[in-house]
């Protein structure tokens, strides 16, 4: 696994501040001509396939004061931009291709493939990628460590304080610290290589994500407020009475995945085998939400669980979360008046719970995929039954079988 750390460079001197200025700022400049450059020669002229390296030759033609060996470290890193920014668009080409040769139907894709624009990367903001060549780590006295950046120009050379912090004690003794770094004006990050967690066998658990309660398993176990009573509805709370882009907005976002993170942690993952989370996919795109629910940050959970997959030795997996809400979990009985708020009332067999513990208890079961012709029919007005082996009226009559689960 590769885990990183970060650290303030706040004990660095004015006089080293104002020479990494010189140097961020030169080599955004320089990042930022590259990638136009072969952008318009090549991207912009439908060739998609970016090599990982600049020619010398090729860099050499980019006036400026680094050395050569600084130019190569900052054309891999154009390289690794514009293939990021090229990826998507070349796999839907590869796929258009395909299905033109086999002579099926493809203008859904090539109508797809026209309205996305590609968007240049911008390196305005781009932290500085430095490999081994560049970097010596040297044991300080009043400081944990200083890092050494050399070979780069104009006779500049850093030696940055460090103090070792919680995350970068933790990865050091689980894994080792490459000798690579990551730089911006205020802070460093470095980059471990940690062996990975082997998976364990246990249960298999649901998890439902909310925005008043961070997540809820299907084992019982629920995230809390911390110790100074804050939730994540009093966060957000405090986000929607916050001007956006001040400096208490800021402090109240990073409050906010500091908590996420905080009560995830709380959390027992011992004896889980695999926790389902539901998919939620462009929860906001072209819909009208309150200000408080547009602060509901759900990647910042999703990718907090994957990490804790790879910590603790669990296999993340995700299902669709189409009428899971409002489905019993005891008799498999949906329907939309089911589900009111946080509370969870089932109108056939009268089985009561809370709302997100019967939709995580529904993530952990195996029941068969609702097909899209379904949920547009919006037939869970009505009601039906959805099973491990179809879905079912209220008569038990089938809408959709699944052939495979039937007959097992």
């Amino acid at each position: 696994m590769i885990r990183s750390s970060a650290h303030s460079l706040k004990f660095t001197n004015k006089g080293k501040q104002k020479e990494l200025v010189i140097f961020l700022t030169e080599y955004r400049r320089l990042l930022q001509v590259i990638i136009d450059d072969v952008w318009e020669k090549r991207v912009s002229k439908g060739k998609l396939k970016i090599q990982s390296y600049l020619p010398n030759d090729y860099l050499k033609t980019f006036p400026s004061w680094f050395t050569a060996r600084m130019k190569q470290c900052v054309g891999k890193q154009a390289c690794a931009m514009l293939k990021a920014a090229t990826k998507k668009r070349s796999k839907q080409l590869w796929m258009l291709r395909k299905l033109q040769h086999e002579g099926k139907d493809c203008k859904k894709l090539q109508s797809k493939i026209d309205r996305q624009i590609l968007v240049k990367p911008d390196a305005r903001g781009a932290k500085a990628e430095l490999d081994p060549r560049f970097i010596d780590f040297q044991q300080g006295e009043e400081f944990d460590l200083f890092v050494c950046i050399k070979t780069i120009g104009n006779k500049i050379i850093l030696k940055l304080p460090i103090k070792e912090t919680k995350p970068s004690k933790k990865w050091l003794e689980q894994g080792i610290r490459k000798q690579s770094i990551c730089l911006s004006e205020d802070t460093l990050w470095f980059v471990y290589d940690t062996p990975n967690v082997p998976k364990h066998s246990g249960q298999i658990v649901g998890c439902d994500q909310g925005y008043k309660t961070v997540a809820t398993l299907s084992d019982g176990q629920v995230t809390g407020p911390c110790p100074h009573g804050h939730t994540l509805e009093t966060i957000q709370a405090k986000l929607t009475r916050c001007k956006k882009g001040s400096n208490g907005f800021k402090r109240a976002q990073e409050h906010r995945k500091n908590y996420i993170h905080w009560t995830l942690n709380q959390l027992n993952w011992a004896t889980i085998e695999e926790v389902r989370f539901e998919k939620v996919k462009q929860l906001h795109y072209k819909k009208r939400s309150s200000r408080l629910l547009s602060h509901w940050t759900y990647t910042i959970i999703r990718k907090k669980v994957i990490a804790l997959s790879e910590d603790e030795g669990f296999v993340f997996s995700e299902a669709s979360n189409a009428f899971r809400s409002q489905r019993c979990c005891q008799c498999g009985w949906v329907r939309r008046a089911n589900r009111k708020g946080k509370t969870f009332s089932c109108n056939l067999c009268g089985f009561q719970q809370d709302s997100d513990k019967n939709a995580a208890s529904n993530l952990a079961l195996d029941l068969c995929e609702v097909p899209w012709w379904v949920r547009q029919s919006k037939i869970n007005r009505e009601g039906f039954y959805w099973m491990s082996d179809g879905l079912f009226t209220i008569g038990h009559e089938p809408i959709v079988r699944d052939a495979q689960k039937a007959i097992a």
